[in-house]
């Protein structure tokens, strides 16, 4: 942009302006049914626009410097909406549409969290006004809602030039696993463009990207990773809803083919969809050699995971340099390193035991040795303008590299902190290692170690299973379930209090019916038991088999293990008993 006028407006809502006051550029293509048979697009003028009839309806209602939850559907009106609250000089909410129990419990605390003056929903709730306020405690506030669908965008202009009036912070961003006691964590303006720089300085430039995305517009990953960064690039990007990807993975790796996509994102269990949910009959329509980048984060990436992905894809033109291992956390806006685009894939072959006691050593069992090797891979360079430090996180010191620590991040894409929680900042955002060097650090909560001027990321702190002395990863008692048999889809490993210290239990969902769980259960059992043991070294004290959806999930996908083990505990979670008879399958 050298050369051109500083925008009017600060931020992203600047560059949206700018873009919009220049030719008629494609800025986003949605896939209204998740193929390219319905496909709507907007240009920059077209979003600029429509966020301007948002602004003008919020700035009626004097919403200046105050918030507004946006609730919409995945979609062109998302966008439109969220633009629309930025000019309006508001903050942004990103949720979800309240709809289901679950969903609409989780809503109800963010907004009683939040306390907003708006909520903006797609006209097919409007119904729905009322059974939602009986859901919020008497104390709070009822906010107002406006309702919007594609007869809104269709009104007229607004009557006069909307004084557009971008104030901070930008954002409230609610961390994906927040229920009950959820977590507004405060973006600025800055923090969001620091972001897209972050990210763009990994990226490298690239006059004909072409961006794809299904993440959920709610999601760090896929508002700051996806929607805002290519309104900063000025890139166009294909989008479609969470729901069309689950449905059929396909029409992701389609829409990739398609659009001739050069960059696009997804967590670890997208790519495992893909792989085994893809026919080869669907194999054979797809093209993914126009993929130069491929983001894959969110949760701990799997070496198992990439190279089935590989086998699968690479005769249809996918090149494993493309895929960038990436980390990154909402309370640092999103990004906080990858692997630099277009070098190999790497991965660490690592001594189990020497891992688990905190210590990096390089492994020389053979892969086939049950339990002798960890692979762990690289989440590449830490962000330009930002550091990573690896904290004992009892004595506060710093780490050498090569030692298994807590990841604490500084730089600019670090949020301000959480809303109306001072005491739950200061030790977050504020942290200083002992012997303190005049710096303070975002504590993460993340394991994680340093090796060559690369991070690379272990686990959670919280949801380590501590036995006998020895730190278990869950994710990797997890992936070694989920790969023991067939029949088992979701996975959660946690510990619980046993007669002598910790113990393992071993949460599956089994794909199959209660009878045939009857007729194949102990088998299962034995297999899970047997992988685990000779795995990791820790025999399962219990292992339940419940249905499908059983285990709690993310809106992001990530198994919410801390929620499951207390399901556990207190007997409520889905079970799935074995019938021998003519019963209808049973489930508590």
């Amino acid at each position: 942009m050298a050369g051109r006028a500083h925008p009017a407006l600060p931020g992203l809502p600047g560059i949206l302006q700018e873009r919009a006051a220049g030719p008629r550029r494609l800025a986003f293509r949605f896939l209204a049914d998740g193929t390219s048979d319905e496909a709507v697009d907007w240009t920059y003028h077209d979003v600029h626009a429509h966020a301007g009839r948002i602004a003008a309806d919020l700035l009626g209602r004097e919403l200046a410097g105050r918030r507004v939850v946006l609730a919409l559907d995945p979609g062109l009106h998302y966008i439109a909406a969220l633009f629309g609250i930025f000019r309006a000089g508001a903050t942004a909410v990103p949720s979800f549409p309240p709809t289901g129990k679950r969903a609409v419990a989780r809503f109800a605390s963010i907004v009683v969290d939040s306390t907003p003056d708006v909520i903006i929903a797609d006209r097919r709730l409007e119904g729905r006004v009322a059974q939602f306020a009986a859901e919020l405690p008497a104390t709070v506030r009822a906010p107002e809602w406006l309702f919007v669908d594609d007869a809104y965008f269709l009104g007229p202009e607004p009557a006069e030039a909307i004084p557009d009036a971008v104030s901070d912070p930008a954002l409230l961003q609610y961390t994906s696993g927040s229920t009950g006691d959820p977590k507004g964590i405060v973006l600025t303006h800055e923090n969001l463009v620091s972001n897209c720089r972050s990210l763009e300085h990994n990226m490298g430039y690239e006059a004909d990207r072409v961006g794809c995305t299904w993440l959920p517009p709610y999601h760090d990953m896929g508002l700051m990773g996806t929607i805002m960064l290519a309104v900063h690039g000025g890139w166009p990007l294909v989008l479609m809803s969470p729901a069309h990807f689950v449905q059929q993975p396909y029409r992701w790796l389609k829409a990739i083919t398609d659009h001739k996509v050069t960059i696009s994102v997804g967590p670890n269990f997208a790519f495992d969809m893909c792989t085994s949910g893809i026919t080869d009959d669907e194999l054979e329509t797809l093209d993914l050699s126009t993929l130069r980048q491929v983001f894959c984060g969110s949760e701990p990436v799997s070496r198992v995971t990439l190279e089935k992905f590989r086998e699968r894809f690479a005769p249809r033109g996918y090149d494993e340099t493309s895929l960038i291992p990436c980390y990154g956390l909402a309370e640092a806006t999103l990004y906080v390193s990858g692997k630099p685009a277009g070098t190999p894939l790497r991965t660490e072959r690592l001594d189990r035991e020497a891992l688990e006691n905190g210590t990096v050593r390089r492994s020389g069992a053979a892969d086939g040795e049950p339990g002798q090797v960890a692979h762990i891979v690289s989440c590449g360079t830490v962000a330009d303008g930002h550091d990573v430090t690896v904290v004992d996180p009892e004595t506060l010191r710093p780490l050498p590299a090569g030692r298994v620590g807590e990841i604490w991040v500084s730089g600019p894409n670090v949020a301000q902190g959480y809303l109306g929680r001072p005491e739950l900042t200061a030790a977050t955002f504020t942290a200083r290692t002992a012997g303190d060097d005049g710096r303070t650090h975002l504590r993460t909560g993340d394991l994680g170690f340093l090796l060559d001027g690369e991070l690379f990321v272990t686990g959670r702190l919280k949801d380590l299973v501590v036995i006998a002395g020895r730190n278990l990863y869950p994710q990797d008692i997890e992936l070694t379930v989920r790969q023991a048999h067939e029949q088992i889809r979701g996975c959660a490993a946690f510990a619980v209090p046993g007669e002598q210290g910790e113990q393992l239990v071993v949460a599956a969902e089994y794909r199959g019916t209660a009878r045939r769980l009857a007729a194949e259960g102990a088998a299962v059992l034995e297999a899970v038991i047997a992988a685990v043991t000779a795995e990791h070294g820790v025999r399962p004290a219990a292992v339940h088999f419940g249905p499908v959806g059983a285990i709690p999930m993310t809106t992001s996908g990530k198994v919410r293990r801390d929620a499951t083990r207390k399901a556990y505990l207190q007997g409520t979670l889905k079970k799935l008993t074995p019938v021998t008879d003519d019963t209808p399958q049973a489930v508590r």
